[in-house]
């Protein structure tokens, strides 16, 4: 995620290129000054030495050949409460973030937003540690508060010393303690005087998100454009063909982005099948909602001065057993919804790097590969397991002359 190399140049060829809507088979990526300068298929390139023919600019240019390998833009996690032993309410420092940056990098994800519920110590602290972690905007682009402006009736996860009324002046002390940094704020659209609410928060350029709420469909106060919804069925109404809750709005094209958790636990398979069927695909959003022991072994965890317990089951609370959140991360969301949906992978892809990114703002230059945009990508093994950035494999791989045999891979091979 501190991407040192993302400046190089360098040809990646023989891999399967993720695109935004199809994948492009034993394909040729060419990357100049760190931005994708061509994408050309086996039938318009057959080597390099034919691109350096066709743009001089690429002559002795340094080759990936990683066949039996995909290409995929980095993957975003957009609502991240925390992994790998680190909890974002309990960041003390930027050592701690870049840590938690590093092992989200290992696992093919180069932008996150750091997740928290209300509470001033937590915001305030993790706010310094951005700061001082120097993390780029394009990689940490702000922070994501869960409330505290919610309906305990559907608190989930979210602890009711996290819950207040609403209140503007407790709205304004957020933004203020956040420091510019808030990019995303879930609230509950039936709370009386949410409107005003909602335009404090989107006049501070915070994208408002419906959820944790018991709204009829009659009663919703709606945000202006753009709006996301958080962790679709979750904590919320389901779907009803009459009254109708918050989820039927999801299947009304209204919100603009649409969250929804993939770890096969939160969701059930045929509540996935109607979201990839039923929500456009520029508005989905795959969500892992991950805690402190996301990617790594289950066991025992802490969460705001709570015992929670990470099982196949997913990370729940040990004294009621309620569902709090993924010990999933990245590309684990992405092969589950695959698994559950049967869409193709470069849709479950797109919805975990295009269209957060679009939601992020940042989607002009990250979040696909496409001609223009920064080489922000992964080099992946077949089963999608294993994430590597290019420049890893460009100082670590060998030469090997312009008739260098292929490998299993992602093995770099040198070549000029």
């Amino acid at each position: 995620m501190i991407q040192n190399d993302i400046s190089g140049t360098y040809l990646i060829e023989g891999a399967d290129l993720i695109l935004p809507d199809a994948i492009l088979p034993d394909a040729t990526l060419a990357v100049h000054g760190g931005r994708i300068a061509h994408i050309l298929s086996r039938r318009e390139l057959s080597s390099p030495v034919e691109l350096a023919k066709l743009d001089p600019s690429f002559g002795g240019t340094p080759v990936l050949h990683v066949p039996d390998a995909f290409v995929a833009p980095a993957l975003v996690e957009m609502h991240v409460h925390g992994c790998g032993g680190w909890g974002f309410e309990r960041i003390a420092g930027p050592r701690e973030l870049l840590d938690a940056a590093e092992f989200l990098e290992k696992k093919g994800v180069g932008c996150f937003v750091p997740t928290l519920l209300w509470d001033e110590r937590a915001l305030s602290s993790l706010v310094a540690a951005i700061r001082a972690s120097n993390i780029p905007r394009e990689a940490l682009p702000g922070l994501y508060l869960e409330g505290p402006f919610v309906n305990p009736v559907r608190r989930g996860g979210i602890q009711p010393e996290n819950i207040r009324p609403v209140d503007s002046v407790l709205a304004q002390k957020i933004l203020d303690a956040a420091q510019g940094l808030l990019k995303i704020v879930t609230l509950a659209p039936e709370l009386d005087g949410v409107e005003p609410i909602y335009q404090i928060f989107q006049g501070a350029g915070a994208l408002v998100s419906l959820g944790h709420s018991d709204a009829k469909l009659q009663s919703l106060c709606l945000p202006h454009h753009p709006y996301s919804m958080t962790h679709l069925f979750n904590a919320m109404r389901g779907v009803d063909h009459k009254e109708g809750g918050l989820a039927n709005l999801a299947f009304s094209q209204s919100p603009d982005y649409v969250e929804v958790n993939g770890d096969g636990i939160h969701v059930n398979a045929s509540c996935l099948r109607l979201s990839a069927r039923a929500i456009s695909r520029d508005s989905l959003i795959l969500i892992s909602d991950a805690v402190i022991g996301a990617g790594l072994p289950h066991g025992a965890f802490r969460y705001y001065e709570h015992d929670v317990l990470s099982t196949e089951r997913g990370v729940r609370y040990a004294d009621n057993d309620i569902l709090m959140g993924s010990n999933r991360l990245g590309m684990d969301i992405v092969r589950e919804f695959t698994a559950q949906t049967a869409v193709p992978l470069w849709q479950a892809v797109r919805a975990m790097s295009l269209v957060p990114r679009r939601a992020l703002g940042t989607a002009k230059d990250y979040g696909s590969i496409e001609i223009g945009k920064v080489a922000d990508i992964f080099i992946w093994d077949k089963e999608m397991k294993i994430a590597t950035r290019p420049w890893a494999l460009l100082d670590g791989g060998e030469s090997f002359s312009q008739d260098g045999g292929s490998h299993r891979g992602p093995d770099a091979q040198k070549r000029k």
